[in-house]
């Protein structure tokens, strides 16, 4: 049997979207696009099904294929008991690490004194923007999942993209505040 550090984060990411039940590469894709993505990972087609490939030959999940009337057969993949295993082996065992942040938008006013003022505000205002939509997404999904048991932890995660894009619209809002008084400053 393989051990826990054969497989890359995202494969375990994949196998624990197993847990929620069977489905095929396609609506795991759509899964992750309304989920994960958010915070973890947003993959390829392709990186999706190579990691089912790999999961299926660790004996970690199971493919079949399934008929379908009007459209090409669709192959369906399903978490094994050796794969439940092996996913609560990794959560129980291993370390989350530290948060990684990565925003090229940060880079861009951290060098901001070697921008135009007024393409860091727009590239600015774009991300507020996106925060501000995202918030309401999130805002949505938060209303969708009330009360649903079996949401109870993902929960956790969605309030913690709440904050963040609150934290972000705030941050974003000071920024142009502050950019647009710089400019006044030396205006006069």
């Amino acid at each position: 049997m393989a051990h826990q550090k054969d497989l890359p984060s995202t494969a375990y990411a994949i196998l624990g979207l197993l847990t929620w039940g069977e489905m095929s590469g396609y609506d795991l894709g759509k899964l992750i696009e309304g989920s994960i993505a958010h915070f973890f990972f947003r993959p390829a087609k392709s990186q999706i099904y190579a990691e089912l490939r790999r999961l299926v030959g660790r004996g970690f999940a199971t493919e079949r294929e399934v008929a379908q009337d009007s459209r090409p057969d669709k192959r369906l993949y399903a978490v094994t008991p050796d794969g439940r295993q092996a996913l609560r082996r990794w959560l129980d065992g291993s370390e989350a690490g530290p948060e990684v942040f990565r925003s090229p938008l940060c880079l861009k006013v951290f060098l901001g004194a070697q921008m135009d003022r007024e393409t860091l505000a727009a590239q600015v205002k774009t991300a507020l923007l996106q925060a501000e939509a995202s918030l309401a997404a999130f805002q949505g999904d938060e209303r969708e999942i009330a009360g649903r048991p079996e949401f109870f932890y993902p929960n956790f995660v969605l309030q913690r993209g709440i904050a963040h894009e609150r934290a972000t619209i705030l941050w974003a809002s000071d920024v142009l505040k502050a950019l647009e008084q710089e400019q006044e400053r030396e205006g006069a």
